[in-house]
């Protein structure tokens, strides 16, 4: 038994070293929805709450000016629609889920070059919270598709700002 250890320790290892190991996929990125994105409107029907579409308005148009394209791609504008909120109490806070649809125009011509519509959901303790947390990830799910920076770029006059 003693002389099986090593062998054990061996195999662990190798095992170890074999699922850390991950193969490329030649360096691309999935570029279908890669866009220069130039404005996004965001509406709703009036049983959404208002400052559940404001905010989201706000973050994908503030990821989309912090977006710096190096290549020139097809310019878009981006149409979203947040639809059938729903409001989930649960044991421990509360839960709002909506189904999003978004449509990729283009500037050129105002023809739909995409359109997808998912599903996004937040919990969040107090009921006051939800709808940022829901727009937050709204906004995401909109910045991951569309390659958009999530983040606004800090300069020095931003950095200033935050600070008050």
């Amino acid at each position: 038994m003693r002389r099986s250890a090593p062998y054990c320790l061996l195999i662990v290892a190798a095992a170890l070293a074999l699922m850390s190991f991950r193969l490329d996929r030649n360096g691309k990125e999935r570029e279908s929805l890669l866009y220069d994105v130039r404005a996004a409107f965001v509406a709703a029907w009036g049983d959404v709450p208002h400052p559940l579409v404001a905010k989201t308005d706000r973050l994908v148009n503030e990821a989309i000016l912090s977006t710096v394209r190096t290549t020139p791609l097809p310019r878009a504008v981006l149409a979203v629609r947040i639809e059938a909120v729903d409001f989930i109490p649960t044991i421990v806070g509360v839960r709002r889920s909506a189904t999003v649809t978004v449509e990729a125009i283009a500037v050129a011509n105002g023809d739909v070059i995409a359109q997808g519509t998912f599903d996004v959901s937040a919990h969040a303790i107090r009921k006051e919270a939800v709808d940022g947390l829901l727009a937050e990830r709204i906004a995401a799910r909109i910045g991951r598709e569309f390659k958009l920076e999530l983040e606004p770029s800090t300069a020095f006059a931003t950095a200033l700002i935050a600070v008050r």
